[in-house]
């Protein structure tokens, strides 16, 4: 008879505490009757582990298997712990910076209503914002700005690099919005469309566009697995040091700001 998958995991728990295996970390398991083989997951910032079980694995096959792989899950602790979320939170006032395609602008409030705009003048970019929208509407006067201002960007970038994927396929519709705060950018096939995170535009313009070239290659529909062998051949064709592009997302994305401001 199959041991309850709940009392399973509590056993295994049990047992890895026994044999003082993963005791500095949180360690949280979870049974499948899907899974076939042990695995193992890092929270984001490192604070937690999944072991991931199959339905009839026995505790001491599981204290084992983690054994094994002890040195391959604290490397990815420290790793989530380096890269953990340090998302700043803003202050809508005079002076204070933000960031459009990695290039510095300062918040400048004036009278009245109207669009937010990014203007250049002698001493650097400035984002020109109206205080009787930020008093009413808090942050979201910047964040359809980087919407409206991305979307046009997009518009203008995206042509270039679909004529290097593909040969007279229709490009898909682009636009960047609010999608949260887990994804940079996604590609849904109905209706075929290219969407970017609008925090996306902030990061340093090579990284958005390995985020657009990224979902670009989704909307081409390569053959296999959504992240396999032939997707990452559609991207490396385009942009072969896209390897280092998404490495160094994981330093500035953790630094991005997600729209969280100080209370007025």
């Amino acid at each position: 008879m199959a041991i309850p998958s709940q009392n399973l995991a509590e056993d295994i728990k049990a047992a890895l505490a026994a044999e003082h295996v993963l005791t500095a970390h949180t360690v949280h398991v979870r049974v499948s009757a899907r899974r076939k083989s042990l695995g193992a997951t890092v929270e984001p910032g490192g604070q937690a582990v999944t072991i991931a079980v199959p339905a009839g694995a026995q505790p001491a096959e599981v204290v084992a298997g983690v054994r094994r792989m002890h040195d391959r899950i604290v490397s990815a602790v420290l790793k989530a712990r380096e890269n953990a979320p340090d998302h700043p939170v803003k202050d809508l006032v005079n002076g204070e910076g933000f960031d459009w395609l990695g290039m510095p602008a300062r918040l400048r409030v004036l009278d009245g209503r109207g669009p937010v705009e990014r203007v250049r003048t002698g001493s650097g970019w400035w984002l020109h914002a109206h205080r009787d929208d930020i008093e009413r509407r808090g942050a979201r006067p910047l964040v359809d700005w980087y919407c409206r201002e991305g979307t046009a960007w997009l518009e203008q970038e995206a042509p270039a690099w679909w004529s290097r994927m593909t040969y007279g396929e229709p490009l898909p519709t682009l636009r960047v919005a609010d999608i949260g705060r887990r994804r940079w950018g996604v590609y849904h096939g109905t209706p075929h469309r290219v969407t970017l995170a609008w925090q996306t535009l902030q990061l340093p313009r090579r990284m958005a566009t390995y985020v657009l070239v990224h979902e670009l290659a989704h909307a081409t529909r390569p053959a296999g697995r959504p992240h396999g062998p032939g997707f990452w051949r559609v991207v490396r064709r385009v942009l072969p040091a896209f390897e280092r592009d998404r490495e160094d997302m994981n330093e500035h994305g953790r630094r991005a700001w997600m729209g969280e401001v100080t209370p007025r």
